[in-house]
């Protein structure tokens, strides 16, 4: 048995059309009537006369004492949803409503007072004039709508007219409707579809189920039902019979869905038939015949129409209408039964003016006279039968309405305000912006009447785009929707994180047509419409960062603010990755390197790496392929940091490719913070921000702490390889494409550009809707600043065609760093960076599925030298020897730079020189002098280490290090436990030191290790082909605890220093250490609290000059410490040791 949702002589529910400007006419107030003076909000949950008395006040804090009953006032525009066109009708800001107040003739509200106002629900009645019919529409976003209270001024009242009018005909009869509809449920956790019971021939599931309806004085005419009715069957149809009190009245025939993932998940169909009812109660049957096994049914809503006698029953309202007696010059003379004395009459066709009828006895009934020229609406109700609304409390005092110009706009929710003002008093300080922070409710209450509905949030935007009118100076540049967001916009899911509404599609049952979109709040132009077929355009650049909770939000701001201060500076800036999925005839592939193409095209200054699966071993398991290299590959490329991580292929919201290149868990053991890439995904719903049920693996890169992704440019639903690579290439074009003053755009315009460029010419405007920006759309990527160019090789100027770079033979290049106009920058003084390439060089993929075919691809990776040289005066000289294993062959290598001087940075590239071929021979037979640790330089071989540790290698040679990887087993390498299969190339990671090509460090992050002993062996060769190699011992100890080892103190025995040390296998962790000295006897005479941080596994950071708490010099002997650490997550360890004191 059903319960309707919504009372049926509730549900009188009119247009606003007297208080909405008509469109086209959209004019903005300059202050909000929130402003000033003390605001209450109360929320009603349905249409009726509501009533507030003094009790009422006082729970809402008003002070009640000699309340003046003329200044009482109410706010508010009732609870319909607005219109999603840019310039549909709405109200702004908030009207007055006219109230009625009884207030005993003493013009204050005291004792037994109170006012009544009448107020809409939520949800709405539309009328179709032209075939006297009515359909429903219920709100989407909430199940109250709310009201403002306020105290101060000339309050509206309800008039009661006074001009008398003949009528000509009698109303007796009434057009009643009633509407009934769940939403419990959202098939595809997507869109605003919502469905209610279910059907199915299944254990604990029923087939028929029957909703009853009590309905008094209904007459004998025929009534009418319109129902909506879902099934998914496959094979053969599936049937819903409808009948009202035992008589059939409807069936309806669904027709079977198709078995792909990606078709209509059910069908829907609406139908309408008649039906009499004698009795005063209607029972709504509906019976389902599945299609096929395993069917499922639901019903989505019922609407039910019928005539009543106008009669009041017990202690009800009644609202009521009658299309019947509707005609130009028609003057009706309704006649009420039920009703009493008191029985009063308000016209509510426009709620916010109603007009009190002279209601007449008439005999034993009422009576009143109005006008029928129109559809009026009416409630006729008794002091019995009032409603009381619910108390929400003051609204603290606010002016959204008077902002004029602002850069940015970033609404946010309450809980997560203070990091939204921290993140604009960063763009206020750092980049000259004018920032405005709003809650949602804020916005809500001046532009929605406090319903939380997401097109107040596009209307509040759209007021800046309309006040700067054609200036594009004055007009908003970004958006920040700063909070989760939920398909749900009611709360019925559990955890549910709706903190700044998203918008949703219309469609839910469609897998390729339901989605999410922030891009509707950036269309502003007045004839915009997302449900539209025209071309739209993006008016201003979008970005959410779709934060749950204070702590995520803190996260992913700590990281913008970071990511532009000097520790993130560094030549991973130059790089740009690509990574390419596998099979489907090479399809990734093909768009990767078309993408890649175009970067090369549009910014060759930067480095281009790329990691396609096929190009690699494939290795199969019991849980399918996998590719073990290209794991370890993202995770090497990470760590030495890339500006844009961009992906094509397979994917989504668990995983990247079928073989798993990247998931949570190979997400947790990135090692990239200070070097934070966009991930750009052109694959299906890697970050879905709109379904709490689903932790996302975008939304994870995003919100971790420190490491992961500064921002994504990825898709919240399923998408298209070729619409995919259209926006990617659009979006890639756009982002790296300098600007003619020398700069870059900032995310969100680089966004909102590539997408009205795809708009404009791509077909697929839904796909282009799928994709997002997660993060700040009003920060730029890091793009370096200035220009550093190359000016002669072995002092030759470049213009001169310098000699070619041969084997073997040493070269020096001087360069300079410059302004985007080309001039010296003779007070730039800091560092340079420079990698020198060979040749780019065949790749060949390997076929490694059905789908996959060998093919050609070239990659500029080998390295004839990487370092580092001071930059002084804006001038700098590179020096070094070019390895014996280069490919002999001429052809075009390329020099890449990139500078800072601790504050700005520059970069650049040269390519207009020739590697190859061979110099004069060498006498170096002696490789290099090889040292190596982990973590850091106090490391000891046979120490213990953690399961993922940095490998730092020192190196050393006359001739320098060969990192070229052509020559056959000359690569420097790193071999674990004497496996060759489990070996490291560490080329890409070793750098020369500042000034000298001979020395060099490598820092390598080894992968997860096994538990236990293992060792470590490091070989390298130098540009001459001489190699050397040594190796490490160490013990990996399972990092869920907290272990210590090799706890001791030096010197020992001491007089006035000593040193604490120990081993532990938490490096790169603060460290809680607490040391307590006793006596033999047990007596604690000194305690010493510590935090550190430990970048390696052995800890040298406490010392002790031998003195007790006070400060005096303890006496000569033998004590007991006890030395105890904790790490931030709670875990602990202690040892217990002796010292000596001379």
């Amino acid at each position: 048995m059903g319960r309707p949702c919504i009372i049926p002589f509730l549900l009188a529910i009119t247009v606003l059309t007297g208080a909405l400007p008509a469109s086209g006419q959209r004019s903005y107030t300059g202050q909000s009537v929130l402003a000033v003076g003390n605001w209450y909000k109360i929320a009603v949950t349905g249409p009726g006369v509501y009533k507030i008395d003094l009790p009422f006040l006082a729970s809402l804090g008003i002070n009640t004492a000699s309340l003046s009953s003329a200044s009482i006032r109410l706010f508010g525009n009732g609870g319909q949803m607005l219109p999603e066109q840019a310039n549909g009708p709405r109200v702004d800001d908030l009207l007055e409503n006219a109230i009625w107040v009884e207030d005993g003739g003493d013009g204050l509200l005291n004792g037994a007072d109170y006012l009544l106002f009448y107020a809409e629900g939520p949800h709405h009645w539309t009328s179709d004039p032209a075939n006297r019919r009515f359909s429903h529409q219920k709100n989407v976003y909430s199940e109250q709508s709310f009201y403002y209270l306020t105290i101060g001024g000339a309050g509206k009242r309800i008039p009661v007219p006074t001009t008398a009018l003949s009528p000509n005909i009698n109303i007796a009869t009434f057009s009643d409707r009633f509407f009934y509809e769940l939403d419990s449920v959202n098939l595809l956790s997507s869109g605003r579809q919502w469905f209610g019971e279910d059907f199915a021939d299944a254990p604990g599931k029923l087939k028929t189920r029957t909703f009853t309806f009590p309905v008094s004085s209904i007459t004998s005419d025929p009534g009418l039902i319109t129902a909506s009715c879902l099934a998914r069957s496959f094979g053969a149809s599936g049937r819903f019979n409808i009948s009202i009190n035992n008589q059939p009245v409807l069936a309806m025939n669904i027709s079977p869905v198709a078995t792909g993932p990606y078709d209509q998940f059910a069908r829907t169909v609406a139908s309408s038939g008649t039906f009499t009812a004698i009795q005063n109660e209607l029972a709504v049957r509906f019976d389902y015949t599945p299609g096929s096994a395993n069917a499922q049914g639901w019903l989505d809503w019922l609407e039910l129409f019928t005539r009543r006698n106008l009669v009041i029953t017990g202690n009800n309202q009644l609202l009521f209408r009658d299309w019947n007696s509707v005609a130009g010059g028609n003057v009706g003379n309704f006649t009420i039964r039920g009703g009493t004395v008191a029985t009063r009459v308000w016209e509510v066709t426009n709620p916010l003016a109603p007009v009190q009828m002279q209601v007449l006895p008439n005999g034993a009934d009422l009576r009143f006279v109005n006008d029928c020229s129109v559809l009026r609406e009416y409630v006729a109700f008794s002091s019995s039968a009032l409603l009381t609304p619910m108390a929400l409390g003051r609204v603290p005092n606010q002016n959204l309405h008077n902002q004029v110009l602002t850069d940015l706009i970033i609404v946010t929710h309450t809980s997560l305000l203070a990091q939204a003002q921290r993140l604009a008093q960063f763009h206020t300080q750092n980049h000259h912006l004018r920032v405005t922070v709003v809650t949602a409710e804020q916005v809500f209450n001046e532009f929605s009447s406090g319903t939380p509905d997401p097109v107040a949030i596009r209307d509040y935007v759209k007021m800046y785009y309309d006040r700067a009118g054609g200036d594009s100076t004055k007009r908003a540049k970004y958006l920040l929707l700063l909070g989760d967001a939920s398909f749900d916009y009611k709360a019925r899911i559990t955890n549910n994180t709706n903190l700044v509404p998203a918008w949703e599609s219309p469609a839910s049952l469609d897998p390729l047509a339901t989605y999410t979109s922030d891009d509707f709040f950036g269309l502003l132009d007045d004839g915009d419409d997302i449900n539209g077929t025209g071309t739209y355009l993006l008016d201003i650049g979008i970005g959410r960062i779709p934060a749950r909770h204070e702590r995520e939000a803190q996260a992913i701001i700590d990281k913008i603010i970071g990511y532009h201060q000097p520790k993130s500076l560094g030549a991973w800036r130059n790089e740009l990755s690509f990574v390419a999925d596998d099979e489907d005839n090479n399809l990734h592939l093909q768009d990767a390197e078309i993408i890649t193409q175009s970067a090369a095209a549009v910014a060759p200054v930067f480095n281009t790496g790329k990691i396609y699966l096929d190009a690699f071993h494939q290795e199969s398991g019991a849980g399918g392929s996998r590719y073990p290299d290209v794991n370890l590959a993202i995770s090497n490329q990470l760590f030495s940091g890339t500006l844009i991580w961009n992906y094509s292929g397979h994917g989504g919201y668990r995983r990247l490719a079928e073989e798993v290149v990247l998931d949570q868990d190979i997400i947790n053991t990135f090692n990239n913070a200070d070097k934070l890439p966009l991930f750009i995904t052109a694959t299906c719903d890697v970050a879905p921000y709109d379904n709490p049920l689903i932790s996302s693996i975008g939304e994870n890169l995003l919100l971790r702490e420190k490491t992961g992704a500064i921002a994504l440019m990825t898709t919240t639903r399923l998408v298209f390889a070729f619409s995919n690579r259209v926006m990617n290439k659009n979006y890639v074009e756009t982002a790296l494409q300098k600007q003619p003053d020398g700069h870059y755009l900032s995310l969100g315009e680089a966004v909102r550009r590539a997408k009205n460029v795809t708009y404009t010419l791509s077909g697929d405007v839904i796909n282009n809707r799928k994709f997002t920006l997660l993060g700040d759309p009003a920060m730029t990527l890091a793009f370096p600043v200035h220009t550093v160019q190359t000016t002669t090789i072995n002092s030759v100027p470049v213009a001169a065609r310098p000699d070619t770079l041969k084997a073997l033979t040493e070269y020096t290049i001087s360069g300079q760093v410059t302004d985007a106009s080309g001039q010296l920058l003779n007070d730039f003084n800091g560092t340079v960076n420079a990698t020198v390439f060979d040749k780019a060089q065949n790749i060949n993929t390997l076929g490694n599925d059905p789908g996959s075919q060998p093919v050609a691809f070239q990659l500029q990776k080998n390295t004839l030298f990487k370092g580092k040289a001071k930059v002084n005066n804006g001038q700098f000289t590179v020096r070094f020897v070019v390895p014996k294993d280069i490919n002999y062959q001429f052809g075009n290598g390329k020099i890449s730079y990139y500078t800072d001087n601790g504050k700005v940075d520059g970069n650049g590239a040269f390519t207009n020189i020739i590697v190859g071929g061979s110099g004069d021979s060498t006498s170096d037979r002696e490789g290099p002098q090889i040292r190596a640790y982990l973590n850091d330089e106090k490391f000891i071989s046979g120490s213990i280490s953690n399961d993922r540790p940095i490998l730092l290698v020192k190196l050393a040679d006359s001739s320098g290090i060969n990192i070229m990887g052509t020559g056959i087993g000359h690569d420097l390498v790193a071999i674990l436990d004497h496996n060759q299969q489990q070996s490291f190339i560490l080329n890409d990671f070793y750098e020369s030191d500042l000034d000298n090509f001979r020395k060099g460090t490598v820092r390598f992050q080894l992968p997860g290790l096994t538990e236990g002993p293992h060792t470590l062996t490091i070989k390298a060769w130098d540009a001459a082909n001489n190699s050397n190699e040594v190796t490490l011992e160490f013990r990996v100890l399972n990092q869920q605890n907290l272990s210590l080892e090799h706890v001791l103190n030096y010197p020992n025995p001491f007089t006035t220093r000593t040193v604490f040390w120990f081993e532990h296998n938490r490096p790169g962790e603060e460290l809680y250490v607490d040391i307590q000295v006793f006596t033999v006897t047990g007596k604690l005479v000194k305690t010493i609290r510590r935090t550190i941080f430990s970048p390696g596994n052995r800890s040298s950071e406490v010392e002790w000059d031998g003195r007790d708490e006070y400060g005096s010099k303890i006496g000569r002997g033998v004590y007991i410490y006890r030395l105890r650490v904790q790490t931030m997550d709670g875990k602990s360890a202690q040892k217990l040791e002796k010292l000596f004191i001379l």
